[in-house]
């Protein structure tokens, strides 16, 4: 209970929580850090990614920071009120890459005068919240000198003196990262400074921003300075990277919604195999989280700690569920989920050559039939079913015709006819099985009384029959839902991974990076 009223205060402003004069010390125990800044503080191509790698379960992390902006542009543009209504303990604040002359009257500031009078408002807006604001002078561009091939070539040494010169001016903590990530860089010369670098649309190479091992390598600066600048911290910061979990990320939009979708990073250089999680809930609940009710069948949370172990880069989905969305929105979510995460793995350490799907139940059906349906940009490398909805003519007769949820996903009475029959054949993976898919890996309780395992059985026999490698591990005596089937068989989670890391056992020689911007 403890527990719970600590996360619940979380919420309430550092400004009100502090009122009486007290310390505080609720948001002291549990900080939250919110990040602010431009593409080069981002998740996705900043060393966002890999601060959250360093910050323990205890503190929280919200990055507000947003490529191409400005401390002119992130102000103007609303983002600096979102940052601020999130309500932080602390601030960390790097502008300058794009305050720089040639980007734009929107975006530009003079050193000298309008770029530390910017600066000097965030510190005072955040001070105002009661929060705590901390400084960071500009991330280096990674442009070594053609003269003196040792040294960086910096022109944002202007922007970095005047962030400075603020935080002496305003009595705030700075981490100068453009002194250190210059001093980084220059230690492991321009061949190894490479590894960090994009490659653009153009195929001209990106000094500026990180792939995911440089968000790691320039996160560990910023890191070892704020447990110097901000000692109080340093319990929350960890001296190696873990897996970080990033929540809420946009895959794609349709029908007027966004598709959202968790994402679990790996520590370590990578690139890391891929596995795309699909939750169950009769097409019409479920969440990517576990479940919309956690503990109750749809629930699962049990994959996310294994494959996290194992070092997965994985992905949990969410997607558009019926009666609000008819049949094929669901499919048409999770084939857009694997277009988008071949497109952005290497941004989160993944391996867009090493993917397995994973589907319980109704995302059992969707996964299988993504497996069964592939086409040149969603085929995956490996297929795994969770006591997965394969055939659904196999049911009609003990279900009396079609189920609620059949009903609701394709908008059919329940008493069969031939549209709904035809319906039911073209979107059951049984009936789409060939040769050269990829292998599939079935699991299932033989106790199982919502989908019936028989049906695990003839998928498998089919997959066999056209040559398609298929595995089964049966639970004996387990049900539908995944939270107890450790109680049936205690190693089945060990047999899973064991099988995907042979499945997707990395090639011989270096895996190919993929340039994402």
């Amino acid at each position: 209970m403890k527990t719970k009223l600590l996360g619940l205060f979380l919420f309430i402003p550092l400004a009100l929580c502090a009122a009486d004069g007290g310390t505080n010390d609720l948001v002291r125990e549990h900080p939250h850090l919110v990040l602010v800044g431009d593409s080069t503080v981002t998740d996705g191509s900043g060393w966002g990614l890999g601060f959250r790698q360093f910050v323990n379960d205890g503190a929280r992390v919200t990055n507000t920071a947003k490529g191409g902006r400005s401390s002119k542009s992130f102000r103007d543009e609303g983002h600096w009120a979102t940052a601020l209504a999130a309500h932080g303990d602390y601030y960390l604040i790097q502008f300058g890459h794009n305050d720089q002359p040639g980007k734009g009257p929107e975006r530009e500031t003079d050193p000298a005068t309008s770029f530390p009078e910017n600066l000097a408002r965030y510190v005072d807006e955040v001070r105002a919240i009661g929060g705590q604001p901390i400084l960071v002078t500009s991330l280096t561009r990674r442009n070594f000198d053609p003269e003196n091939p040792g040294k960086i070539l910096s022109t944002l040494i202007p922007y970095a003196d005047a962030a400075k010169k603020v935080a002496r001016e305003k009595n705030v903590p700075v981490i100068d990262l453009h002194a250190s990530s210059i001093a980084f860089c220059e230690k492991i010369g321009p061949a190894e400074t490479e590894k960090f670098n994009f490659l653009d649309a153009a195929k001209k190479t990106d000094r500026t921003h990180l792939q995911a091992d440089g968000s790691q390598a320039f996160a560990r600066l910023v890191v070892e300075e704020l447990r110097r600048v901000a000692p109080e911290l340093a319990p929350m910061l960890s001296t190696e990277p873990h897996a970080a979990k990033l929540i809420d990320v946009e895959y794609g939009k349709a029908a007027g919604e966004k598709l959202l979708l968790d994402v679990s990073v790996p520590a370590g250089e990578g690139p890391f195999p891929i596995a795309i999680l699909v939750h169950g809930g009769g097409w019409n609940s479920g969440d990517k989280a576990g479940s919309d009710k956690p503990g109750n069948g749809a629930d699962i949370t049990p994959w996310f700690a294994p494959l996290t172990a194992a070092k997965f880069t994985w992905f949990s989905i969410n997607y558009r569920m019926a009666p609000a969305h008819r049949w094929p929105a669901c499919f048409d979510d999770v084939q857009t989920a694997i277009r988008w995460v071949k497109a952005n793995a290497a941004k989160f350490k993944g391996d867009p050559t090493r993917i397995a799907i994973f589907g319980h139940s109704a995302g059992g059906h969707l996964a299988t039939l993504a497996g069964v349906l592939p086409t040149d940009d969603t085929r995956v490398q490996a297929v795994v079913g969770f006591a997965p909805v394969t055939d659904f003519e196999f049911e009609l007769p003990a279900r009396g015709g079609l189920g609620k949820a059949l009903q609701d996903l394709h908008n059919q009475p329940k008493e069969p006819n031939p549209t709904s029959l035809a319906i039911l054949r073209d979107t059951a993976a049984i009936n789409q099985v060939k040769p050269g898919l990829p292998p599939f890996l079935l699991l299932h309780g033989d106790a199982d009384k919502t989908v019936p395992y028989q049906t695990t059985l003839n998928f498998q026999a089919k997959l066999r029959a056209n040559g398609v490698t298929c595995d089964l591990i049966t639970l004996p005596g387990a049900g539908h839902g995944l939270l107890n089937w450790e109680k049936f068989l205690p190693d089945y989670n060990a047999q899973l991974i064991a099988w995907l890391q042979r499945t997707l056992a990395a090639p011989a020689g270096p895996a190919k990076k993929t340039n994402q911007q």
